[in-house]
C-alpha cells in the first residue's frame, strides 16, 4: 500500500467510514480500518488482485472527467446498497487516475446524529480557532461562548457560504429557527425567499399540492388559476424544512424525489419543473433510531446531511447562563425604556433550574420577571413559582413530602402548596445570615414573611 497523497493515514483510520483509496483499474491502495472491519481485502503474493467491489463506478470510462461524484451502489460484501462518495485524486507515476472512495453507512453501531462529545475530543479540534474567528452580525444573535456552541456557529457561517444542504440537531428551544435564518441571510441567496416548512404540519393528502402547487382545475376545490408550491415560492431561495424528522414517509418519499434532481410536476400537471433551492432541515429527534425503526428514509438522511450541526442545550453551556439573562435584559430595556438589572440571589435560582425548554424558555421567565418587577432591580418574588419547586439558592434540592392520599384516592393541592411552600422558607432560613436576607432572598414584604413563618411554626 502506498502513501494516500498527502493526507495522514492516521487521519483517515480515525473516521468511523469505511475509506479505500483505489486506482482507475480497482487496484486496492489504501484501506483504514474501519473498511478492513467489514470487507475482506484480496492479497496475492506475486501481484495486485482487481477489487470487484467497485467496478460498478465505471472509473475506467468516466476516469478524470469526474473530480467528485455521489451514487448509490450495492456492494455485495455487505449484500446492500449504500452512498458512496467518489473524490479524484492526482495521477500516480504510472498514468493511472487515484481515487479515494468514502462508504456511507448507518447501522446500529453508528448514530446518524453527530455527538458532540466526539468533535470536543477530536484532537484535530482546533479550540483557538474556534475562540478567533469571527461572526458576522447574523451569527451573533445567537448568545454564547460555550465551546460545543461557538463550533456549530463556525461550521454553520461556513456552510453559509455553499448551496450543500445543512441539517440541524438541536433539543426544543436551543435556536434552530434563528440558525437558519442567518445561514439563509449570510449565504448568496440572501436576496430571495426563505420559506419555512412544518413537515409534521402537513396532512398526507396535502403533500404534494403543498410541496409542488397544483394546475387549475386539477381537483374539486381548486383555485381557478392553480397554485404555486413551496419549491417554486423557494426557488433561487431557500427551503427550511423543520421538524423533518417527524415528517411521514409519504412526505420523506415525496421530498427524495425533488432532492435528487431538482425536478417536479404540480398536481394535475404534465410539465417537469425545474428549481434551484437550497435545504436546511432541523430535528429534535433521534434519526438513528428512526432509520432503525424504519420510520426515516435513510437515502433521504444523506441527501440531507452534508452539513451536521449540533446546537447543544442549556444545561450543557457552561457559563452562557449570565450572557444569556443579560441579553435579553438589554433588548427588554431597549424596547420598554426601563432600566433593570437581577439580582444576584434571583440570578442564582434561575441557574439552580434545569431548564427543559433551553434558551426559549429562559428568555420566557425573564420576560415574566421584567414585567412583575415594579423596581428596577428583579428579585427571586419577581419569578414564577415553578422554579422554587425545583431548586432553590445553593443548587440544593427541596425534597418535599407530599401529604398522603384521602380515602377517595384524591390529593389535596392546597396542602402540598403549602408543603412546599413551608420547605423553601425552612431551606432559606437555614442559608442566610439572617431574617433580613431571607425576607430579601424570598423577595416577599417582611409582613408576609413573619405570617408565613408563625404559620408553619417556624419562629
Amino acid at each position: 500500500m502506498m502513501t494516500t497523497h498527502n493526507i495522514p493515514n492516521h487521519l483517515l483510520d480515525g473516521i468511523s467510514d469505511p475509506i479505500v483509496i483505489i486506482t482507475n483499474e480497482y487496484i486496492l491502495l489504501y484501506a483504514n480500518d474501519a473498511f478492513k472491519k467489514i470487507f475482506t481485502i484480496p492479497r496475492h503474493n506475486k501481484r495486485k488482485i482487481p477489487f470487484r467491489e467497485f467496478e460498478e463506478l465505471n472509473l475506467q470510462q468516466q476516469g478524470h472527467q469526474e473530480p467528485f461524484m455521489n451514487k448509490q451502489l450495492f456492494l455485495p460484501g455487505l449484500g446492500r446498497s449504500c452512498e458512496v462518495g467518489v473524490y479524484l485524486l492526482n495521477k500516480l507515476k504510472s498514468g493511472q487516475q487515484c481515487y479515494l472512495i468514502l462508504i456511507k453507512l448507518a447501522n446500529s453501531e453508528k448514530d446518524c446524529a453527530p455527538r458532540e462529545s466526539d468533535s470536543l475530543t477530536n484532537p484535530f479540534v482546533d479550540e483557538k480557532e474556534i475562540y478567533s474567528e469571527k461572526l458576522s452580525h447574523h451569527f451573533r444573535r445567537l448568545v454564547g461562548n460555550a465551546l460545543s456552541f461557538k463550533r456549530a456557529l463556525i461550521i454553520a457561517q461556513r456552510a453559509a457560504k455553499s448551496d450543500l444542504p445543512v441539517l440541524i440537531f438541536g433539543e426544543s428551544g436551543t435556536g434552530k429557527e434563528i440558525l437558519v435564518r442567518a445561514i439563509h441571510q449570510t449565504s448568496h441567496r440572501c436576496n430571495q425567499s426563505l420559506v419555512d416548512v412544518n413537515c409534521a404540519a402537513i396532512p398526507d393528502t396535502l403533500i404534494e399540492s403543498e410541496f409542488f402547487g397544483y394546475e387549475k382545475g386539477s381537483f374539486t376545490g381548486a383555485r381557478s388559476d392553480g397554485r404555486q408550491g413551496y419549491f417554486d415560492e423557494a426557488n433561487e431561495g431557500t427551503i427550511f424544512l423543520d421538524e423533518i424528522g417527524d415528517a411521514s414517509l409519504q412526505t420523506q418519499s415525496k421530498l427524495l424525489r425533488v432532492l435528487e434532481d431538482g425536478c417536479f410536476k404540480r398536481v394535475g400537471g404534465n410539465r417537469n419543473i425545474k428549481v434551484d433551492v437550497r435545504i436546511i432541515s432541523a430535528t429534535n429527534k433521534n434519526l438513528k433510531n428512526l432509520i432503525s425503526e424504519h420510520a426515516f428514509r435513510e437515502d433521504l438522511f444523506y441527501r440531507l446531511n452534508t452539513f451536521a450541526i449540533h446546537l447543544p442545550p442549556l444545561r450543557e453551556r457552561e457559563g452562557d447562563f449570565p450572557l444569556l439573562v443579560d441579553y435579553f435584559l438589554k433588548d427588554l430595556i431597549g424596547r420598554e425604556k426601563r432600566n433593570m438589572k437581577i439580582s444576584s440571589e434571583a440570578l442564582k435560582i434561575l441557574q439552580a433550574y434545569p431548564w427543559p425548554g433551553n434558551v426559549r424558555e429562559l428568555k420566557g421567565v425573564v420576560s415574566y420577571a421584567f414585567n412583575m418587577t415594579t423596581g428596577s432591580v428583579i428579585l427571586p418574588g419577581s419569578l414564577p413559582s415553578f422554579l422554587f419547586i425545583h431548586q432553590v439558592k445553593g443548587h440544593k434540592e427541596i425534597k418535599t413530602v407530599l401529604p398522603s392520599f384521602n380515602p377517595d384516592n384524591t390529593l389535596d393541592l392546597a396542602a402540598v402548596v403549602q408543603q412546599v411552600e413551608k420547605d423553601l422558607i425552612k431551606d432559606v432560613l437555614a442559608k442566610s445570615a439572617n431574617r433580613t436576607d431571607a425576607i430579601r432572598t424570598l423577595g416577599i414584604s417582611r409582613r408576609t414573611f413573619y405570617m408565613k413563618i408563625k404559620q408553619y411554626g417556624l419562629i
